[in-house]
């Protein structure tokens, strides 16, 4: 079986593949597990290992944006299984050409949701490809119809952007993250939520209508993370919503990377 990992800011996911769907998924909150005095790698053992359970790993792939996290949970996974771990980097082989100026700074969940999305959807017959992934923070990558990442965008999760509103203000208080059905605030509190919220669905239905313009083809839209479904059920042009795309991408690029 085959263990994906994707280290966030937010949390560890994972999923343990037998074949090419998971069998099992996962999601461990950081803070909860780094919050307490027992060393991150003792911690991340006694996180993980539940997980693992009954479960033969003869291979790990891990996609990191936060090193030291990622470091104390290859630790923990040294004590709870002898597979070997393949970390995703942009200099391992790769189902498309990188055309991305600082390939160093390109984050591998990134790289991941890309690869996946592009093996999934776009490689045949050829069609550009681009990908949403909807978390902390909201990406979007783009693969060009002939094989060929081009980069794509950053902005801010609604998680993010009510604790900018937060900490930058003096009286605004924390909301609920829930989309209200009346974009016309009529207190303060759902002024914010719809700002944060319908912020998003039209922040994400604006760029890949922008991206798109600037691709020789209509691309195939796929979403991924945590408000993946809040935006599907709100978009008008959505292809595949695949909750786990950035973990299928990690088993993708790992095995390549092996074989």
């Amino acid at each position: 079986m085959f263990l994906a990992l994707d280290v966030g800011n937010s949390a560890v996911k994972g999923a343990i593949f037998d074949g090419a769907e998971p069998a099992r998924v996962f999601s461990v909150s950081v803070d909860a597990v780094e919050g307490g005095d027992e060393p991150p790698a003792a911690a991340w053992t006694t996180a993980l290992r539940p997980h693992l359970r009954d479960a033969a790993i003869d291979h790990v792939g891990m996609a990191a944006v936060v090193p030291a996290t990622a470091d104390a949970v290859t630790a923990a996974l040294e004590t709870c299984t002898t597979a070997p771990v393949t970390r995703i980097r942009p200099t391992m082989p790769l189902p498309f050409g990188l055309d991305y100026e600082t390939p160093d700074t390109l984050g591998t969940d990134r790289l991941a949701a890309a690869a996946a999305g592009w093996v999934r959807f776009g490689d045949a017959p050829a069609r550009s490809v681009v990908v949403v992934d909807a978390g902390t923070a909201v990406t979007c990558e783009v693969v060009h119809r002939e094989g060929v990442y081009r980069g794509g965008t950053i902005a801010a999760g609604p998680g993010l952007t009510r604790g900018a509103l937060r900490v930058g203000t003096a009286q605004l208080p924390d909301v609920p993250l829930t989309l209200p059905d009346d974009p016309i605030g009529h207190s303060t509190q759902t002024a914010l939520q719809s700002g944060i919220m319908w912020g998003l669905v039209d922040g994400v239905r604006g760029m890949t209508r922008r991206l798109g313009a600037a691709l020789p083809d209509a691309p195939v839209v796929v979403l991924t993370g945590g408000w993946a479904g809040l935006l599907a059920d709100h978009l008008e042009r959505v292809d595949h919503h695949r909750p786990h795309l950035v973990l299928d991408g990690v088993r993708l690029l790992a095995e390549a990377s092996a074989a």
